[in-house]
C-alpha cells in the first residue's frame, strides 16, 4: 500500500500517452540539458585535484582518502545499473527532478560534514543519484529528428566535458586560494540553479511504459535481467559498446598516467600546472557541435564516422606516446586528439543505437554505458600498473595503441547493413543513403 502511494505521488498528474509527448526539442532546452549533465557529471571530479587537502583536513592517510573517488564511482555505477532502468517506467521530467533533488540534498550533507566517515557516506549517497547525464542523453536522441540528432547529441556531449573541466581545473584553483569547502558549496549552488531551471522550463515527457507501483516492484528483477538480454539480441549494441570500450580504455589510461609523467624530473610540473592540461577540454567542447553537424550527420552511416573518430584518437595516442618523454607537445596533442576522437565516436555510437527497443531506451543506454565504464575501469587500472611495472610512459601508450587498433577489427567485422554478428551483407553503402 505504501509503495503504491509513493509511486502515485511521484507520478501524480504526469501520465501522458506517447502521442502527447512534445516532439519539438528547442536549442535552449538542449543547452539546458547539457548544462544539467555537465554539473552533475562534475560531482564525480571535484575531489580528484584536492585529495591531499582532504586527507590533511580529515587527518587520514592518502590511502584512506582514496576511498572518496572510489565510492563516488561505485555509487554512480550502482545508480546506473539499479536506478536508471526505472526511468522507462516514470515520466522523464519527474524522474529527472527527483534524481537532481536527491543529489542536491545529499550534496548539502557533504558540504557540512566535519568527519571522514560522514563525508564518505554522503559522497556515496550523492553519487548514487547522479546518472542524470545518462537519462538526458537518450531523451535528447529520442526527441531529435534524424537531421538534427547528431548535432543535438554533440551539444549534449559538451556537458560532461564541461563537468570534467570544472572538476579538474576550477576546483583545484578554488581550493588553492580559499578552502576545499568552497568547492563543494559552489557545486551545491550550481546544482540548485540547474534544478530550479529544470523545474521551470523542462516539459513533461510521458513514460515509455506504464504499470502500477506494485507491478513495478514485482517486475524489478526482470527489468534488470532484460538489460543483459539486450546483448545477444542486438549485435549493433555490442559493436558500439566494444568500440567505446577501446577508446575509453585509452582515454582513462592517459589521464591516469599523464600526472605521473609530468611530475617526474623531466618536467617537474606542480599540481596546478598539471591541472591546466584540463583546459584542452574547452577545445573539445568547441569542436563537438562542429563534429556532429559537419562530420557525423553528412557521412550518414554511424559506423563510418566512428571509424574517423578512431583514426583521430589513434593519431593522438601515437603522437603522445612517442613525443611525450621529450616535449610537452606530446601530451597536449594526445589530450586534444584523443578527446575529439572520443566525441566523434560517442556521437556516432549514440546515433547507431538509437533505433534499438524504443520502449527500453534507458535500459539500452544502461547496457551501452556499462561496457563503456568497464573500459574506463580497465584503462585506469592497466595504465597505473603498466606505468610502474613495465617502464613508464611509452609501454603504457603502446598498450593503448594496441587496444585502439583492435577497434578497427571490430569495425571491419560487421558492416553497416549487416543484421548478424559478422559480415558485410548489403555492402558498405549507408542505409540512410
Amino acid at each position: 500500500m505504501g509503495i503504491q502511494y509513493v509511486f502515485d505521488f511521484l507520478t501524480y498528474g504526469r501520465h501522458l500517452s506517447s502521442d502527447r509527448i512534445p516532439q519539438r526539442l528547442t536549442r535552449r532546452l538542449t543547452i539546458l540539458y547539457a548544462l544539467a549533465a555537465g554539473f552533475t557529471s562534475a560531482n564525480l571530479s571535484y575531489n580528484q585535484p584536492i585529495l591531499n587537502i582532504l586527507a590533511e583536513d580529515f587527518h587520514v592517510s592518502l590511502s584512506q582518502i582514496g576511498n572518496v573517488p572510489a565510492l563516488a564511482q561505485a555509487g554512480n555505477a550502482i545508480g546506473l545499473l539499479m536506478i536508471l532502468p526505472l526511468a522507462d517506467y516514470f515520466p522523464r521530467r519527474s524522474f529527472t527532478l527527483i534524481l537532481m533533488a536527491l543529489t542536491t540534498i545529499f550534496w548539502l550533507g557533504i558540504c557540512v560534514s566535519n568527519g571522514y566517515t560522514p563525508f564518505l557516506t554522503f559522497t556515496f549517497l550523492s553519487a548514487l543519484f547522479t546518472p542524470v547525464t545518462q537519462l538526458l542523453l537518450p531523451l535528447v536522441s529520442e526527441l531529435s529528428d534524424s537531421a538534427n540528432r547528431a548535432f543535438n547529441l554533440s551539444i549534449m556531449s559538451t556537458g560532461p566535458t564541461l563537468g570534467i573541466f570544472i572538476g579538474r581545473v576550477i576546483s583545484g584553483i578554488i581550493a588553492d586560494h580559499l578552502s576545499w569547502r568552497y568547492v563543494y558549496w559552489m557545486a551545491l549552488g550550481l546544482q540548485s540553479l540547474v534544478l530550479s531551471l529544470l523545474l521551470v522550463f523542462m516539459p513533461e515527457y510521458g513514460s515509455l511504459n506504464s504499470c502500477s507501483g506494485r507491478e513495478l516492484l514485482r517486475k524489478y528483477p526482470k527489468i534488470l535481467w532484460s538489460i543483459l538480454a539486450l546483448y545477444p539480441k542486438h549485435p549493433v549494441l555490442v559493436q558500439a559498446g566494444l568500440l567505446s570500450f577501446s577508446t575509453f580504455f585509452a582515454v582513462s589510461s592517459f589521464w591516469t598516467t599523464v600526472t605521473f609523467l609530468l611530475s617526474e624530473p623531466n618536467y617537474a610540473y606542480t599540481p596546478s600546472q598539471i591541472g591546466l592540461l584540463g583546459l584542452i577540454g574547452l577545445a573539445t567542447m568547441a569542436a563537438a557541435p562542429l563534429c556532429g553537424k559537419y562530420l557525423v550527420h553528412p557521412l550518414g552511416e554511424p559506423l563510418f564516422s566512428a571509424a574517423v573518430g578512431k583514426v583521430v584518437s589513434l593519431i593522438g595516442v601515437v603522437l603522445g606516446t612517442f613525443l611525450g618523454t621529450h616535449s610537452i607537445a606530446g601530451p597536449i596533442l594526445q589530450a586534444a586528439l584523443l578527446d575529439i576522437g572520443l566525441v566523434i565516436l560517442q556521437i556516432s555510437n549514440r546515433v547507431a543505437i538509437h533505433p534499438i527497443e524504443p520502449q527500453m531506451r534507458n535500459r539500452v543506454n544502461t547496457a551501452f554505458v556499462s561496457v563503456l565504464y568497464l573500459g574506463q575501469l580497465a584503462g585506469t587500472k592497466a595504465g597505473s600498473v603498466i606505468y610502474y611495472s613495465s617502464g613508464g610512459w611509452v609501454p603504457t601508450g603502446a598498450v593503448s595503441i594496441g587496444v585502439l587498433v583492435a577497434g578497427f577489427f571490430i569495425i571491419g567485422a560487421r558492416g553497416p547493413n549487416e543484421l548478424g554478428w559478422i559480415g558485410w551483407h548489403g555492402g558498405w553503402k549507408s542505409k540512410q543513403g
